[in-house]
């Protein structure tokens, strides 16, 4: 009886191993290959590239986020107009092996919170590829906030549910 259930255990962990790996691959497969099928698969607000930028699909909540990458890093993302720079999560940032710059204070939704200033060497959205981003890494947020000082390098439209943003 003992070598079933050792057989059983051994399957049971290699099928959840195997899970985590097949998803965090899919995951950066898709970011890193815009197909609009796997886009599609893999997340609830699929972005598809085109020529000159990208298009975000809204979410129930109207929302315009998806994922992306920071320093080959895959992250979820919202895009924020009320922001004036992009902001990340500090565990987010120590995952991308950022640095945590001089102190500030960021004046958010939600009051005044401390934060620290940081650049971002690559930031990649669909087939939008960022260097040197100036951002600001804070302890309480739960994704990344894609800011005007981005938005602004873009034109940028919404209608019908899709927030297009691409090369002048």
């Amino acid at each position: 009886m003992r070598p079933l259930v050792f057989v059983v255990f051994a399957f049971v962990l290699m099928y959840f191993v195997a899970d985590s790996l097949l998803r965090r691959q899919s995951s950066t497969y898709a970011i890193e290959h815009p197909n609009d099928v796997v886009q599609q698969m893999l997340f609830k607000n699929p972005i598809t590239s085109t020529e000159k930028g990208i298009i975000i699909s809204a979410d129930k909540q109207g929302h315009y986020s998806g994922a992306g990458m920071i320093n080959n890093q895959v992250m979820k993302f919202m895009i924020d107009t009320g922001a004036t720079r992009v902001a990340l999560p500090s565990e987010l940032a120590k995952r991308a092996g950022l640095k945590f710059g001089p102190a500030v204070i960021s004046h958010t939704a939600a009051g005044n919170v401390s934060a620290y200033q940081t650049t971002i060497p690559t930031l990649t959205i669909g087939s939008i590829n960022l260097y040197n981003t100036r951002a600001v890494i804070l302890d309480k947020l739960d994704q990344v906030l894609i800011g005007m000082s981005v938005l602004k390098k873009f034109r940028v439209t919404q209608f019908d549910g899709k927030m297009v943003i691409e090369s002048p």
